[in-house]
């Protein structure tokens, strides 16, 4: 596979476990205490992110995509609506496409760790093990290398050159829809109060009650409730992303609900992570003339990351009460 340093940027510790840690530039904006219009506060965050997007070039952090695509879905009634949309929509697909090659290493790493443990415990899975490993590296490197190469392609495109030039357009002359308003607080704090309910309703809807139990097993047979806790995931991430666009606002108070936010994304990213390594688990254990040895394992492992998948449920619904704590994500607070 074609090496290329700078394709993409992705620190150690955002890399692996779902987190999404706040790059330095909303950090500085926030510290600043910008004041002025709800336009000129939502500028100066979106400004930070795309200088930051763009003095990053060529490497690019996914983190900085979604940060930006957040802020455009959450508060695009004060913006064009035609321009905000398509870049939201090109943000997000872009950081989909270049999180892939990413998203394949870790799953190798996860499933090779869980056949080492499996091999090292249960004495039936060794004469399996090795033939799985060979198996499991050989489908998702060859997926990771088609994904490397995409990845090399959009970023030699026109489409991504377009990207650029809007983002260029974020640091310099935001397109806001006719007047926003002087007051920053009545005109954005709502859109976090919004994107917080959103996330309150999504997560009324999980199955929480059967998460609460520990190890229940349900998520072994419910692949097909993965996705309303991928969707929750979503949602925590751009009410996160509200929060951040509205700190130079509420100050020191946006600490706790910020962080209970990335604590959220944090175990659904564990959870969203698991189901990938079960569905690559169980695709190659579908490929025909395997021997039986060889299934076995890839079926234990694949009931392994189910487990994984159940137990990052029963996490969110330990931590969700005290997150969705009424002092501190209610409508009082954030419309205050």
């Amino acid at each position: 596979m074609t090496d290329a340093p700078g394709v993409l940027a992705m620190p150690a510790t955002a890399a692996g476990d779902g987190t999404d840690a706040a790059p330095e530039a909303a950090d500085s904006a926030a510290a600043e205490g910008i004041t002025g219009t709800a336009g000129e506060t939502l500028a100066a965050h979106l400004a930070a992110h795309a200088g930051s997007f763009l003095r990053g070039l060529p490497a690019i952090d996914p983190r900085t995509l979604r940060r930006v695509a957040g802020a455009l879905h959450t508060f695009d009634p004060l913006l064009d609506p035609a321009w905000a949309r398509e870049l939201h929509d090109e943000l997000t697909r872009l950081g989909t496409l270049l999180g892939q090659e990413l998203a394949y290493t870790r799953r190798l790493a996860r499933l090779t760790a869980a056949l080492d443990t499996l091999a090292c415990v249960d004495a039936e899975a060794a004469p399996g093990a090795p033939k799985a490993r060979a198996l499991l590296e050989r489908q998702l490197t060859l997926a990771r290398s088609r994904a490397h190469s995409l990845a090399l392609q959009e970023l030699g495109s026109a489409r991504f050159h377009a990207i650029a030039d809007r983002m260029t357009l974020l640091v310099s002359d935001l397109p806001l829809r006719g007047t926003v308003g002087d007051d920053p607080a009545r005109a954005l704090l709502p859109f976090a109060a919004t994107a917080r309910l959103r996330l309150t309703e999504a997560v009324a809807a999980l199955p929480l009650h059967r998460s609460a139990r520990p190890y229940n097993g349900d998520a072994l047979h419910e692949s097909g409730e993965d996705l309303p806790w991928r969707q929750v995931r979503l949602l925590a991430l751009r009410a996160r992303y509200a929060l951040e666009v509205c700190a130079p606002l509420l100050g020191t108070a946006v600490g706790g609900p910020t962080a209970g936010l990335a604590e959220l994304a944090r175990l659904l990213g564990q959870h969203q992570e698991a189901t990938d390594a079960a569905g690559a688990a169980a695709l190659a254990g579908a490929t025909p003339r395997i021997t039986p040895a060889t299934a076995y394992v890839l079926g234990v492992v694949h009931a392994d990351q189910r487990l994984e998948v159940e137990a990052a449920r029963h996490a969110f619904s330990l931590a969700w009460p005290d997150i969705h704590h009424p002092d501190w994500l209610s409508d009082t607070w954030l419309t205050r």
